[in-house]
């Protein structure tokens, strides 16, 4: 069986690491599969997974920090140059655990890694190893109003452009949604852009509704699948339609 390759993709603070977690002990228990976690985020403290390949026992952004004299942004910028560096060492590391599944966890500042060469040049690597799907989380407190959501939806089109992987969108952190068309926004295009078209704010108004209709025209249509690394729900859904993907 060849394994595939899961890549946890959003902002900072979406629950990149905390999903992993929870959604390879799920397939785990439930489909009694072998999971592989690789840590990339050389910035991280604490996991909540055991970690068949963790970028930490290479570098850490604190020693780039020290060493190289640098802040915390650049201590990153310079952890995913070093990434591409070593990539063949890291892949043979990578490739030694045998799994059914590879759930990659990204860098926290998912910026750094999705904008900078660096990025597609690391995920077109694993790419030419496994079938690589990626899996870009939605915060929902980054979608408390219809523009704000346009401008994750941009940044989801724009990751799944930048590394040319298959992209699930998931709303995570599904336990504490308040906003109540939340669902509705995300699933229904002609009602965000509606609901858009409402706020009245001029020029942003005209860019986010472009947004929206991007999205349409690029994005296969997909259910909504809200998931909660907290509670454990959906996680059935996503695994359903990472396979559909």
């Amino acid at each position: 069986m060849t394994v595939m390759q899961i890549l946890l993709l959003g902002p900072a603070g979406s629950g990149k690491t905390s999903l992993t977690a929870t959604f390879g002990e799920w397939i785990r228990r439930e489909m009694d599969s072998d999971i592989s976690y690789v840590n990339l985020d050389p910035g991280c403290t604490d996991l909540p997974y055991k970690p068949s390949f963790d970028i930490r026992d290479h570098f850490t952004v604190e020693e780039i920090m020290r060493k190289e004299k640098l802040g915390p942004n650049g201590a990153m910028i310079r952890g995913a140059e070093l990434i591409l560096k070593r990539m063949r060492l890291i892949l043979r590391e990578i490739t030694a655990t045998q799994a059914d599944f590879r759930l990659i966890d990204t860098p926290g500042q998912s910026e750094i890694f999705i904008f900078r060469p660096t990025g597609p040049t690391i995920v077109g690597a694993f790419r030419a190893i496994a079938p690589t799907v990626g899996v870009y989380l939605i915060d929902p407190h980054l979608a408390e109003t219809p523009t704000s959501l346009a401008a994750v939806f941009s940044l989801s089109m724009a990751s799944q452009l930048r590394l040319g992987i298959p992209m699930v969108n998931v709303l995570n952190k599904a336990d504490i949604v308040k906003k109540k068309d939340l669902d509705r926004l995300i699933e229904d295009h002609q009602y965000l852009k509606r609901q858009i078209e409402k706020e009245g704010a001029g020029a942003i108004t005209d860019l986010a509704v472009h947004y929206i209709e991007a999205t349409k025209a690029l994005a296969k249509s997909q259910r909504l699948v809200k998931v909660s690394a907290r509670t454990g729900r959906g996680m059935r859904q996503l695994y359903d339609i990472i396979h559909e993907s």
